[in-house]
């Protein structure tokens, strides 16, 4: 029995957008308003983390995996991700639950292959993945799946000018609950990078502004030192641009300190 969640390397929810959508260039659905996962059934090898590996899409009897809705694993040579037939039958009709579960083992399959080669096996249960509070989100492969899975089949351009969840789930093809987490990441990040803009122009408001050099009024005697007209006065004293001398009095014979 496979484990529900496991510690990987961490990743932020950007970070796992950003592959999602480097594997979705890769497999030239970059543009694509609607991905029909089963499409991979004819990919044959997908981009990685570790780079472009083997990959295989297997339908199985519903009995090999009567607890779960798919599994991905490593035989060695190549990534396997199975679903049961049931899930292929809901995905092939649209169903956003089966589509997002398909998205979803391909994240694992993106993302977690040093795990995958360690010999675990990482499934999507039916009544949903338990994950240890030990687990941090931006650490748990259980996450990253999740928000790869959106990202892989929501089309970030067109989602981003769309004003609900609830559109981007028709949109997009893919479960409310997926949706919702695709919609609030994307409101934080704009929160985030509206905060950022406000405190860079609050910053450029407060800070000093540069005071312009104004040149020094000379004297009209020239140093004894140098004999240029860069004499002026320093306090009590008489100090010269050009050579630095230092005079207590000038024009009068006094030598320089």
């Amino acid at each position: 029995m496979s484990n529900d969640d496991y510690m990987v390397d961490p990743l932020s929810n950007s970070d796992v957008r950003e592959h999602a959508r480097r594997l979705r260039r890769f497999l030239k659905l970059a543009d694509a308003e609607r991905i029909d996962p089963l499409v991979l059934e004819q990919v044959t090898e997908i981009w990685t983390v570790r780079g472009v590996k083997p990959f295989r899409l297997k339908i199985v009897a519903d009995v090999d995996l009567p607890n779960d809705s798919g599994l991905t694993s490593y035989d060695g040579c190549t990534l396997l991700t199975q679903i049961p037939r049931r899930i292929r039958h809901d995905a092939f009709i649209g169903d956003g639950y089966a589509r997002y579960t398909i998205a979803h083992e391909l994240g694992h399959a993106t993302l977690h292959l040093d795990k995958l080669m360690q010999g675990a096996a990482m499934p999507r249960r039916r009544i949903g993945n338990a994950t240890s509070n030990w687990i941090p989100k931006f650490k748990s492969a259980e996450h990253q799946a999740m928000v790869f899975g959106g990202a892989f089949l929501i089309n970030n351009e067109r989602a981003r000018h769309l004003s609900s969840p609830e559109e981007i789930s028709v949109q997009a093809g893919v479960s409310l609950q997926a949706a919702r987490i695709f919609f609030e990441q994307v409101q934080e990040e704009m929160a985030r990078s509206a905060l950022s803009e406000r405190f860079r122009q609050l910053a450029e408001q407060i800070a000093p502004k540069p005071v312009a050099f104004i040149s020094p009024l000379y004297l009209t005697d020239l140093c004894s030192r140098c004999g240029q007209q860069k004499l002026f006065p320093v306090g009590h004293k008489f100090m010269c641009q050009a050579c630095d001398a230092v005079y207590d009095r000038f024009q009068d014979g006094d030598p320089v300190e």
